[in-house]
Formats: structure tokens, sequence, C-alpha cells
């Protein structure tokens, strides 16, 4: 009778810590996960790149249309992981931000992706700074998006901009390899770098 009451009670106790667990879980291990999930990170290779730019700074587009084949190659050959990091130094650029996040939210794949960012590029170039007008934009090039609540990447995004690598300038690109880190910073040198990569 007693080991009756005892696997019963310890039973209940088992399945009451397993829903608690759960319960408690997504302020740490699902948060992030979720989190992660929305990162415009792409790659399984073994060195970590994070490329910082904003998409009204002008070195910063050149940048990205010189180095695109290059990161594919890198991608495909399973060489690097990139995550771009989206600065928001220039007025309008949280917009451009936010919908690059949710394009990706809407289609998450590298090709993708890299059209987003050379069509929101385009964008700022042209100087649109509504948000109607971009949407439009973006929609006239066939980039559709899925809003969701983007709080979440913009707190990585911040861990990474002012703690973790303190970006003060764009073009920067970050390389962390065998567990030491580089900053690279302007067009050729941030080129140069991924080039030896290959």
């Amino acid at each position: 009778m007693f080991f009756k009451e005892y696997v019963s009670k310890s039973l209940y106790f088992h399945i009451f810590s397993l829903l608690l667990f759960f319960i408690t879980l997504p302020q740490g291990a699902f948060a992030q996960e979720e989190k992660s999930i929305y990162l415009p990170t792409f790659g399984k290779g073994n060195i970590k790149i994070r490329l910082y730019t904003d998409y009204f700074c002008g070195p910063c587009q050149q940048l990205e249309q010189q180095i695109e084949g290059l990161l594919k190659t890198l991608i495909e050959k399973h060489i690097i992981t990139i995550t771009f990091i989206d600065v928001p130094f220039s007025q309008y650029s949280s917009m451009y931000v936010k919908h690059f996040l949710y394009a990706l939210n809407k289609k998450k794949s590298l090709y993708y992706a890299l059209k987003t960012r050379k069509v929101l590029f385009s964008a700022a170039k042209e100087k649109i700074i509504e948000a109607n007008d971009l949407m439009a934009y973006l929609k006239q090039n066939n980039i559709y998006i899925k809003p969701f609540d983007e709080k979440g990447v913009y707190q990585i995004f911040e861990n990474y901009l002012n703690k973790e690598d303190k970006i003060n300038a764009t073009p920067t690109c970050v390389i962390i390899e065998d567990g030491k880190k580089e900053f690279f910073k302007g067009v050729n040198d941030i080129t140069n770098a991924l080039k030896r990569f290959i």
C-alpha cells in the first residue's frame, strides 16, 4: 500500500515538475529559440560573421553589391555563417530594418534575403521615407512581407551592436574564427577579409 502511494505521489510530482518546466521555459530557452528563428542568419559554417550596415549608407550599398556573389559561395560551401545586422544610424533606417525582417518572416532564404536587401538599398537611394510608399515599392519588386513582433530580434541586435561588438560606424564586419574576433571597416577591407576564405 505504501509502495502504491509512494509511486503515485512520485508520479504526480514528476508530472507537476514537467509541467512547471514547460510553463517557465518560454522565458528562457524557447523564447531565445523563437527569437533566433527570426534572425537574418544564413549558413552552417564554423566561421561566424556579423555584417553591420545601414540602408542609407552609400558605402554599405556598394559593399553589399560587391560581396553578394562572394557571400553566396562561402555560404553554399558551408564556410561561413552570416548574420545581417541592420544599424538604424539614419533617421528612416528603422522602418527599413522592420520591413527586411518582415520579408524574411514571409520567406526565409538566402536568395530572398539578398534580393530584399538590394531592393531596400534601392528604395533608400530613391529617398523613400513613407511606410506606405516603401511597401508599394517592395510589392512592385515582388517582395512580400509578413509582420510579426520583432522586438525580440531588436534586443539581440542591440546586444551585438552596443555590448559585444560596440559598433560606431558602417559598414563594419565582425569575423569570429577559432575564438578570435576581428573587426573590418570599409568596402575594400571587408571585401578582402572575406576573400581570404575562398
